[in-house]
């Protein structure tokens, strides 16, 4: 054995002595390619039965949470309430007074602590290896900490009080939780490639969890709003739907959008590449009440499927110039339509996966390997360092998003009324074009349907694709409880 053993050194020194004090690799093992190491700390992490840094998931969290929540938060009812009741709170005037600001932040504090509180316990409810995903943990993580950051919060009794809470509030927005949204998508993605949940349940989950975090949002952002309104002079909120709806011009979102498109497009091949020619037919006058980021969302992230498949189709089959795409617009009593037809040859895959967030195992993985290139988004933790007491958590949370495309995009002012939104959905949208996370069409649908809408596709393979967006008319539903999608 001595012999053969010397045999073998013998023959093959040098690439023996390379092998030894070469690293193993690992990657092809790997759901997605190998972004940086600093993802492998966390892969460790996970393996943990307590995450190191955790306020929220340790040995004594479970005493904590049985008295806090379980046993209180846990036990109460949201309270279902309509746009018109959300603008005015309860009083039958559109008057704004120092009393209604007052009642509006307790009605926030109160109603955000109970709805998160929901959520959590749904989140406890999953399997130990969903919830202990990266991903799943940083939005338990985070859901925990708005919950208790809600919980503490002092009694509102004064204006003083409110405005501390508006700008607490307004923190909140824009710190880590921010980026709840890529987070849960990435855990649904990478639960799916390790069969680690079943697709239609994941589905379900995400569906629930978007719905409520719009419910949440709105409440949020409509207080900040009434606020802002307040301290800047104004006595009246616009209308029944509140400052944070305004009136928008179908075709001058719909050319905004297109615009974005095609700098897109540009960006990604050259800039004298050929465009399509956008058409926009029907009712082209069209102005509604709407959520400006939400319409800007949905009508951006069809567009841009459009957009994408026509110029691919163009180039394939070598044509002297794209295909136009045409946006039908229908006006009725209860509703606005928004068809978009291209001619980019229809959709080759099945249709099953356009609804899902979780795709098959081959989407989900594509998915996820460009969720993993975007700037920074991969190792984005609770448990970084960002978190430090030297600086605060959002100026934190925003660093790694610096001159990339997730740049955070909200401020506010509240004493000088000036606030813009932060727009985590705005942010996705404006990803290159390279980057195809596969999960547009799944989100507008959610969308869509919470705004008493759909969201349809027609398919005609070798010729081209319809996309029907119908959005529900807000102005007949203000008394409907609307944000009862807790």
């Amino acid at each position: 054995m001595k012999v053969q053993c010397t045999a073998v050194r013998y023959k093959h020194p040098a690439r023996a002595a390379r092998d030894l004090l070469r690293p193993a690799d690992f990657s092809k093992y790997s759901p997605v390619k190998p972004v940086r190491e600093g993802i492998a700390p966390y892969v460790v992490e996970t393996m943990k039965a307590y995450p190191e840094k955790s306020r929220y998931i340790n040995q004594q969290h479970y005493f904590q949470n049985r008295t806090n929540l379980v046993n209180d938060y846990a036990q109460k009812q949201p309270h279902p309430v309509s746009l018109l009741q959300l603008a005015q709170y309860y009083d039958d005037s559109a008057t704004l007074t120092k009393q209604k600001i007052i009642n509006s932040g307790r009605f926030v504090k109160e109603e955000l602590a109970i709805r998160i509180a929901g959520k959590i316990t749904a989140l406890q409810q999953l399997p130990f290896n969903v919830v202990n995903n990266f991903h799943f943990l940083q939005v338990y993580e985070s859901y925990y900490n708005i919950f208790e950051r809600f919980r503490k919060f002092p009694a509102i009794k004064t204006m003083e009080d409110n405005l501390e809470f508006a700008e607490f509030t307004r923190k909140i927005l824009q710190d880590f939780n921010s980026l709840n949204l890529p987070h849960l998508i990435m855990g649904a993605l990478e639960c799916t490639t390790f069969d680690l949940y079943p697709r239609d349940k994941m589905d379900e989950l995400l569906s629930e969890l978007l719905r409520s975090r719009i419910s949440r949002r709105l409440i949020v952002e409509e207080h900040l709003s009434v606020t802002s309104n307040f301290l800047s002079g104004k006595k009246e909120n616009t209308l029944v739907l509140g400052d944070i709806f305004q009136e928008c011009s179908a075709r001058e979102y719909l050319l905004n959008a297109a615009r974005e498109c095609e700098r897109f497009v540009q960006g990604m091949y050259f800039p004298a590449i050929p465009l399509p020619e956008l058409q926009i037919e029907g009712a082209t006058d069209l102005k509604f009440q709407f959520l400006p980021t939400h319409l800007k969302y949905l009508l951006g992230e069809i567009l841009r499927n459009a957009y994408d498949a026509t110029i691919q189709e163009y180039i394939r089959r070598g044509l002297d110039k794209p295909a136009p795409i045409t946006v039908t617009i229908v006006e009725n009593a209860d509703s606005y339509i928004f068809r978009v037809s291209d001619r980019a040859g229809g959709i080759i895959t099945g249709h099953e996966d356009l609804w899902s967030f979780c795709k098959s195992k081959e989407r989900a993985k594509e998915s996820l390997d460009n969720f993993h290139r975007l700037p920074g988004l991969q190792t984005i933790s609770i448990y970084d360092d960002m978190y430090d007491t030297c600086i605060s958590p959002s100026l934190k949370a925003a660093r790694p998003y610096i001159n990339t495309s997730l740049a955070p995009t909200g401020q506010w002012n509240v004493s000088k009324g000036r606030y813009k939104f932060e727009q985590p959905i705005i942010e996705m949208l404006q990803r290159p074009f390279r980057y195809k996370l596969g999960v547009g069409l799944a989100m507008c649908k959610v969308y869509a349907e919470y705004w008493n809408g759909d969201l349809r596709v027609h398919s005609m393979p070798g010729h081209g694709v319809d996309a029907v967006l119908t959005l529900g008319n807000l102005m007949k539903s203000t008394v409907k409880k609307q944000l009862d999608r807790v």
